[in-house]
Formats: C-alpha cells, sequence, structure tokens
C-alpha cells in the first residue's frame, strides 16, 4: 500500500520568502551545514509522518473544519537547536492566534490517530541541517509575514534532495 509523507505548515509567499533568504543568506555563508532550498522553507505546524491515502483524506477533512483568523508573524530572531544540528529563523514573541491554530489543528488531527509532540511548539523556519554551532553575532532585523493560510505537504525523495510539495490549502480569514 502506497503511504505518503505529510505534514502540516505555514508556507510563506514568494516574497516573504525572497526577505527570508535575503536576511538569511550573509550568515548562512559563514556556516558549514546543509543550506534548505528556498522553495523548502516553511513553519511547521504538526509533522504526520507516513500515512495511506485513507488516512490522509480523513486528515484534510479535519483541516477543513478548523478556523482561524488570519494574522502577523514578525519573524525577527535566529537560533541553533544544537542536539539536531540545526540553524533556523524564528519568532521572539509567538501570536495568541498561532498558539491557537497549532491547538486546533493537533485537536483536529488527533480524532484520525494522529499523536501530538508533547514538546513545547517552538515555530521556527529552518535555514541550516547539520549545522554544528554558531558564534555569530546577528543584526536586528523584522520580516512581517501576513499568514492567510496553512497548508498541507508532502515530503518527496527526489534522488538524494527532498522536495516539499503543498497538495492543500486551508484558508484563514
Amino acid at each position: 500500500m502506497k503511504t505518503r509523507r505529510l505534514f502540516f505548515a505555514l508556507w510563506p509567499s514568494a516574497s516573504t520568502r525572497q526577505s527570508i533568504v535575503d536576511t538569511a543568506s550573509p550568515y548562512i555563508f559563514d556556516l558549514k551545514g546543509r543550506v534548505i532550498q528556498p522553495a523548502n522553507l516553511h513553519i511547521t505546524l504538526h509533522f504526520v509522518g507516513q500515512v495511506n491515502d485513507a488516512v490522509k483524506d480523513r486528515m484534510h477533512k479535519a483541516a477543513r473544519g478548523v478556523s482561524g483568523r488570519l494574522f502577523v508573524l514578525d519573524l525577527n530572531s535566529y537560533g541553533h537547536f544544537s542536539k539536531a544540528k540545526i540553524f533556523w529563523m524564528g519568532l521572539q514573541e509567538i501570536p495568541p492566534e498561532l498558539v491557537y491554530l497549532h491547538n486546533k489543528l493537533g485537536d483536529a488531527l488527533t480524532e484520525c490517530g494522529y499523536c501530538c509532540e508533547q514538546r513545547p511548539y517552538r515555530p521556527h523556519i529552518t535555514l541550516m541541517r547539520k549545522c554544528a554551532g554558531t558564534d555569530l553575532k546577528y543584526s536586528n532585523f523584522s520580516i512581517p509575514w501576513t499568514v492567510n493560510e496553512f497548508v498541507m505537504v508532502e515530503s518527496v525523495q527526489d534522488g538524494a534532495s527532498v522536495n516539499y510539495r503543498v497538495i492543500e490549502h486551508y484558508p484563514l480569514f
């Protein structure tokens, strides 16, 4: 039986994506690791993993029932998860609308057999993997991102690389 590797995410617009790349590029240039391709930049809401089409369809139906308001994120910080060796861009403050969306979507997916992550939610955009550490001094920056939808994404292995493909959109109002 065919399965798909899925997750739900916030997916930046082309202009927001370009601002992320332009802001982070000078720092990434000085680091060693595997840079995430600009087309794959996102903030994960829930990582589902491998599911068959029947579960995917149930999750799609559940996600369609999640309502939320559009909101603005302020991407304004960098960080490093040392254990996972991930260099990331994130938020100094998480808007309540994002917390609400994360929780409501998690509740809806739980009805489909999904087990929510037990660690606190730390929204971020992974910029680089296998990054051993950073001792760079980062300048102040702010990238406003108006979030008006969340998406279901399929992770597709393409030879040695992974590509993310948005397969469903869920509007926020």
